[in-house]
């Protein structure tokens, strides 16, 4: 088998993998590497794209035997798909962005995460472009636990222009707080005013932000005390060290994503409870 051969069947097929950018090229170029040395016909085209951020290659042989080798490749590579940046081709990890999952480097995930931010002329913008002027909004819609927000504008032509905002968006709970309470339907007025007046101190991240006993700012429930007050203290004290360290240490780089977030306060003395040393230990046992 001459490589010249090899190096014409990657390149002549390297085309036929609808992604999103080239950081999988070298991936794919891999990929179909294995194939031509595997035993896969070079006559024939090889055809994959992105599907739920890792790459998806549908490749079949009629030998079973080749078969099974063509399905260990594609499962090898879908895998290393989902830690490699589908823009750079730098180390990455599964992300989502505006509900679509996508595998990006930590750069290209802050470049590409919509955050929402709010003026003092009240101008809205998502990722640094005007979308809206909250004196021009006409009404407003929360969806059920405040997951969503719908802003709805008259255009010059009487049309009814609407934007959408997710929860997952920093600085989303501060534009719903910002939104006037008359905007919204009068079943909504009364919970969001509720929301905010009395949210929690969160213990674990240190933001005023508990909400149903659920951290709006972190994610982490509350702790719930028990009636044995020995045995809940130490436990509860547990509790928050290993969600402070989770926060520390920022795996999902949630704390990256939302550093510029204003929508809570921050909590006067808030604690850090661990010590270097069970932090140290923590990272041991989850690495």
């Amino acid at each position: 088998m001459k490589q010249e051969e090899i190096n014409s069947f990657i390149e002549n097929n390297l085309k036929n993998f609808s992604v999103n950018s080239t950081g999988w090229n070298d991936l794919i170029r891999q990929m179909l590497f294995e194939f031509a040395i595997g035993g896969w016909n070079m006559k024939h085209a090889v055809f994959g794209k992105e599907k739920f951020g890792e790459l998806c290659c549908a490749i079949y042989s009629e030998d079973k035997e080749l078969n099974v080798i063509l399905g260990n490749i594609t499962d090898k590579y879908s895998r290393l798909s989902g830690k490699i940046c589908e823009i750079c081709g730098s180390e990455g990890k599964m992300r989502t962005i505006d509900s679509w999952q996508t595998t990006l480097c930590l750069n290209h995930f802050l470049e590409q995460q919509p955050v929402i931010d709010i003026d003092e002329k009240l101008d809205v913008t998502l990722k640094g472009k005007k979308v809206l002027n909250l004196t021009e909004v006409s009404k407003a819609e929360v969806e059920y636990d405040f997951q969503g927000l719908w802003l709805y504008e008259e255009t010059e032509l009487n049309e009814e222009k609407q934007t959408y905002f997710s929860w997952q968006e920093p600085n989303y709970f501060l534009l719903l707080k910002t939104v006037p309470l008359p905007l919204f339907p009068e079943d909504s007025q009364h919970e969001i005013s509720e929301l905010f007046t009395n949210l929690k101190d969160c213990e674990i991240c240190g933001y005023k932000a508990i909400h149903k006993g659920i951290c709006l700012r972190c994610h982490n429930e509350s702790w719930r005390e028990s009636e044995d007050a020995i045995e809940d203290s130490e436990e509860k004290i547990s509790y928050i060290k290993e969600g402070q360290m989770d926060i520390f240490m920022d795996d999902d780089d949630h704390e990256k994503c939302f550093k510029y977030d204003r929508s809570f306060e921050k909590v006067p003395d808030h604690q850090i409870l661990f010590s270097y040393s069970e932090l140290h230990e923590y990272e041991k046992l989850l690495f």
